[in-house]
């Protein structure tokens, strides 16, 4: 996630490697909490915002430090930690691909306890809030209405994700943040210790590109290996196609991603629903322009930053290249043959490009992606 320090063009489409073409790989810079995406130096920028975006807020320039290094367009905030209760929660992949697969610059710090306070002066650091698994976590009425506050006269963005133990308590702790707007994780004000979230349709059946070959099978890799296998039990979340303008962004080239036992997600007046489960028809994904300003995003499992989500690790257990094979994928034109796996029936990559892309408020970054699998515009 991250702006093109160069601003040359306000969208690309990537489909080079993982160090772009033309680009610098990212370096990963560590101060204490703060995860650095650095590329190099700031060179200036022209205004690169979204014409689509109208809402009246400041936009965001483009930082650098008395040397014009370290070079910062949007600042995210990642409260809570990436622990859960899953069998295979290894969130390496969705980490390492934050600080490294950026054009640009922009800034992770992660925020792993609850600070004495939060407020105005906590959330003038962030630009977008990343809830994770936030169970210990209690705000005061004051602290909720300066998260409000600043969601609605800077445009700060919220995307939360839930699941991570998937009981009654981290879902109220989740729900804490986006309240005050309606976006909630199941009903709030009945969890308690026993109360868990609700199984999910892990046979449901996976498709590509709008097939009828049910490619479920085709998740379980490494034949039968205990490593990484876990797409295979998830329940495909399939997202609907946005016609507006600025909602388009959060399903460009988005078809399914996979989640396991979360939440559904309480859509209010004015959100708009992207996916739902296919068995429980919960919502699974909603999003929000708050009053015009800041935007929230809501996914109802953490599934979504799990390596297992993102690549598939060792090989096939069915190796035929043939009709004999509904995991494999004929070369078509001058595009190769390829077998099929969670990186090509899941868009995990997509989901997370295109939501930090939506939620973030107006700002000079032309955000970019180098990386195959996103497709940035």
């Amino acid at each position: 996630m991250a702006c093109s320090a160069g601003g040359s063009s306000p969208s690309t489409t990537s489909h080079g490697n993982a160090t772009g073409s033309g680009g610098t790989s990212g370096t990963v810079v560590s101060n204490g909490g703060n995860t650095g995406i650095n590329t190099g130096p700031g060179t200036g920028m022209g205004s690169t915002t979204d014409p689509n975006d109208t809402r009246d807020l400041p936009v965001r320039k483009q930082s650098c430090d008395a040397n014009n290094q370290n070079c910062t367009c949007l600042r995210l905030g990642m409260l809570g930690t990436l622990a859960s209760a899953a069998d295979d929660p290894d969130s390496q992949a969705f980490q390492s691909w934050l600080n490294t697969n950026a054009m640009g610059t922009a800034t992770l710090t992660t925020v792993p306890t609850k600070p004495a306070t939060i407020d105005a002066a906590f959330l003038a650091n962030y630009d977008i809030l990343l809830i994770a698994n936030v169970l210990t976590w209690t705000l005061s009425d004051q602290e909720k209405a300066a998260i409000q506050n600043w969601v609605t006269t800077t445009g700060g963005g919220i995307v939360t994700i839930t699941g991570f133990v998937s009981t009654g308590p981290e879902r109220d702790a989740s729900s804490q943040f986006t309240s005050f707007a309606g976006v909630t994780y199941g009903t709030a004000s009945q969890g308690t210790a026993d109360e868990t979230a609700p199984a999910s349709g892990q046979s449901y059946p996976v498709f590509y590109k709008g097939g009828s070959v049910d490619l479920k099978n085709c998740l379980f890799w490494n034949g039968g290996s205990s490593t990484h296998t876990q797409p295979g039990i998830t329940t495909p979340i399939q997202f609907t196609p946005q016609t507006d303008a600025e909602l388009s962004k959060l399903t460009l080239n988005l078809n399914y991603v996979g989640a396991f036992i979360g939440w559904p997600v309480t859509a209010p007046a004015g959100a708009t629903v992207l996916a739902k489960d296919p068995v429980t028809n919960g919502n699974m994904a909603v999003a929000l322009e708050y009053m015009g300003k800041g935007r929230i995003l809501s996914f109802g499992d953490e599934w979504v930053i799990y390596t297992n989500e993102w690549t598939p690790t060792g090989t096939p257990s069915n190796n035929q290249m043939d009709s004999g094979n509904p995991c494999w994928e004929p070369a078509v034109g001058t595009a190769p043959g390829f077998f099929q796996s969670v990186e090509t029936l899941y868009q995990t990559k997509q989901f997370w490009f295109n939501v930090i892309n939506w939620v973030a408020p107006p700002n000079e970054c032309a955000f970019t992606i180098t990386d195959p699998d996103v497709v940035v515009k």
